[in-house]
C-alpha cells in the first residue's frame, strides 16, 4: 500500500530503493549533487552489475558528479532539458517525490512524496512507468552501458544460427518470457513465434521483425477494429498499427534500430513484450 513520506522519509526511502535493486535502479532528478551517502550506495550498485538509469534536467552535470557518474559502466546517463519530475525506483519500489538528488534537499528543504511497490501498487507503478518510458524517449542520452563481454548475445546466437541478426535475435529470449508471462498458452518457436488462441479463441499471434495478430473470419473484426483502434492508438502513439483485412500488423516506432547486443536484446524484448501485453489487455476489456 502507497506511504505518505515527510522529509526523513524521503531521504531514508531513497537509499533503501538504492540498496534493495536486484536488477535494475532508475533515478530521475532534474539537479544532481551527491551526497557521500548516495554516492556509496551508487557504487555499491555499481559493483553487483546493477544496470542504473539516470535522467536529469536543467543544466549540465557538476564535474564531481560527472566523474563519478562516468567511471561507472552499468549506466546510462539521459538529459532532459524540460525535466521537473523527480522519481526513483527499483525492481519492486518506486518514490515519486519533490527531493531532487541533491545535496542541500536532504539538509535544508522540506519534502513530501509517496511510497509505493509493484506488487500493492500495480496499477499506479504502471502507469508511473509508461510516463518514465515517454520521458525517457524524449531525453538525449549522452552516456550507455560499457559491454565488456556479450555472453548471454553470443550464447543465444550459437544456440541457433536462424537468430543471429538484428531482426529476429530477440524471438528466443521474448519466447520464454511470454511462456513465463502466459503460462495456459502453448508458445512456440520456428521461424517465428507463433501463439494459437491468443489472447482467446479465434485470434493467433505470430512474432518476427513485426507482430500479427489475424483474426479468424468468425469474429466481427470490424466490430473489434471499432472499437480498439483509438484505445491502442492512444496507449502507445510511438507504435504503428496496421489494421488490414482480418489482421492487425503491428511495428516499433519508426525511429527505432536495435543494436546486436546484449543492451539491444533486452531493449528489443522489453519493447515487443509491452507491445504484447498492451494488446493482449486491449483486446480481453
Amino acid at each position: 500500500m502507497a506511504k505518505f513520506l515527510t522529509t526523513v522519509g524521503n531521504s531514508h526511502y531513497i537509499e533503501q530503493i538504492i540498496l534493495g535493486s536486484t536488477e535494475k535502479l532508475t533515478l530521475i532528478t532534474p539537479f544532481l549533487k551527491f551526497s557521500k551517502t548516495v554516492t556509496q550506495r551508487l557504487a555499491d550498485a555499481e559493483r553487483k552489475s546493477i544496470k542504473i538509469t539516470l535522467i536529469y534536467g536543467k543544466n549540465e552535470l557538476p564535474k564531481k558528479e560527472k566523474e563519478i557518474l562516468y567511471s561507472f559502466k552499468n549506466i546510462r546517463i539521459f538529459f532532459c532539458e524540460n525535466l521537473h519530475a523527480k522519481c526513483y525506483f527499483n525492481d519492486s519500489a518506486m518514490i515519486i517525490t519533490s527531493m531532487n538528488l541533491y545535496e542541500f534537499s536532504e539538509r535544508n528543504n522540506r519534502e513530501m512524496g509517496i511510497y509505493i511497490e509493484k506488487e500493492s501498487d500495480e496499477e499506479i507503478f504502471k502507469h508511473a512507468l509508461e510516463e518514465v518510458e515517454s520521458i525517457q524517449n524524449a531525453s538525449v542520452l549522452e552516456k550507455d552501458f560499457e559491454i565488456k563481454e556479450e555472453k548471454e548475445i553470443q550464447s543465444t546466437l550459437e544456440l541457433d544460427p536462424n537468430y543471429d541478426d538484428r531482426w529476429n535475435f530477440h524471438l528466443p529470449k521474448l519466447s520464454k518470457l511470454l511462456k513465463e508471462k502466459y503460462p495456459d498458452y502453448e508458445v512456440n518457436l520456428n521461424s517465428k513465434i507463433e501463439v494459437k488462441n491468443f489472447p482467446y479463441k479465434g485470434i493467433d499471434l505470430e512474432i518476427g521483425s513485426t507482430l500479427n495478430f489475424t483474426f479468424e473470419k468468425s469474429l466481427n473484426y470490424n466490430s473489434i477494429k471499432y472499437k480498439k483502434k483509438e484505445i491502442l492508438n492512444s496507449k502507445m502513439p510511438e507504435i504503428r498499427f496496421f489494421w488490414n483485412y482480418f489482421k492487425l500488423s503491428i511495428y516499433p516506432d519508426k525511429n527505432y534500430v536495435s543494436e546486436l547486443s546484449s543492451v539491444g536484446l533486452n531493449q528489443m524484448v522489453d519493447k515487443y513484450f509491452k507491445i504484447t501485453e498492451t494488446v493482449y489487455e486491449t483486446l480481453t476489456n
